[in-house]
């Protein structure tokens, strides 16, 4: 009982790491088919340059900018006061002494000033909101810091004093990446190069993918009619067990090894024949001879 849940626990482990493995090759996938195919558009209500096209349009982004909050009066004062007078029946004095308190002002908080559209194109990026506009130009930009927890880009602009941060959710953190990259790319003239080096990440990927062998719960549901079983010496071969993917601690497929006896990756039997193409139902009781 125990192995069963380790084998089960052991599979869902790296079902969940080939599930994160194909999410993310999809991705790469994807951004790759952009970066060769994809030479942007227009949009509406923005009034573009000659040879400017848009790469990305975000809806509900927000404006962020530092805000400082209420502030307050720290420090002490000393001194003595007197009586000079009495108005109304009441005491009028006069004060004489030091002030030694200060201002403190209130500590600067991210805030969203505005909701609107984000406009990444070739040449700029572009937050046009109800009450702020802010643009980000490529010819000035000086850097720009994801954070994608936050889902949220700062850019630093040399005609700007204060950076712009434009917060637009986790979610589209991925794509608010790619696209940028894109856009800066087509700017710089370096889209070749971002191809290629797309296309290396994703040969790199490829040989990374993880396997997920066959789960023996999977084979020990087939029933006792179907299931593969070991046979006796002498005992004509079972019936074969239908079966389309050899498990992943099996022999690679037909073109790279040919039929023959193997260990038996569901550990049913000793030895089980590989026929070139998928497992059979045909098992041995002669264990494999060493190294083999």
């Amino acid at each position: 009982m125990f192995g069963e849940h380790k084998a089960r626990k052991e599979q869902k482990a790296r079902q969940q790491a080939l599930d994160e493995w194909q999410a993310r090759h999809d991705a790469d996938v994807e951004f790759l088919e952009l970066v060769r195919n994809f030479t942007g558009a227009s949009a509406d209500g923005l009034m573009l340059s000659a040879g400017e096209a848009v790469f990305y349009t975000v809806s509900g982004a927000a404006l962020i900018e530092d805000r400082r909050g209420a502030g307050h009066y720290a420090g002490h004062s000393q001194g003595v006061s007197f009586p000079i007078a009495r108005v109304g029946g009441r005491s009028i004095r006069y004060r004489v002494g030091v002030n030694k308190g200060h201002f403190v002002q209130g500590t600067p908080t991210p805030t969203a000033i505005d909701t609107g559209t984000t406009f990444i194109t070739n040449k700029r990026v572009i937050f046009q909101g109800t009450k702020q506009t802010r643009e980000c130009a490529f010819a000035k930009l000086i850097g720009f810091q994801h954070d994608d927890a936050d889902g949220s880009t700062t850019f630093s602009v040399s005609n700007r004093q204060k950076p712009t941060t434009i917060h637009y959710g986790p979610a589209l953190s991925a794509a608010f990446d790619f696209r940028l990259e894109l856009a800066l790319a087509h700017f710089k003239g370096t889209v070749d190069e971002l191809a290629l080096e797309v296309q290396v990440e994703l040969d790199q990927l490829e040989r990374q993918r993880p396997s997920v062998p066959e789960s023996t719960a999977a084979v020990q549901e087939l029933g006792p009619e179907q299931a593969p079983r070991a046979i006796a010496p002498g005992e004509a071969p079972a019936v074969p067990v239908a079966s389309d993917q050899p498990p992943a601690q099996g022999p690679p497929p037909a073109s790279q090894v040919p039929a023959g006896w193997f260990a038996d990756p569901w550990g049913h039997a000793p030895l089980r024949w590989w026929d070139g193409s998928i497992w059979t139902g045909y098992v041995s009781e002669t264990e494999p001879p060493p190294g083999s």
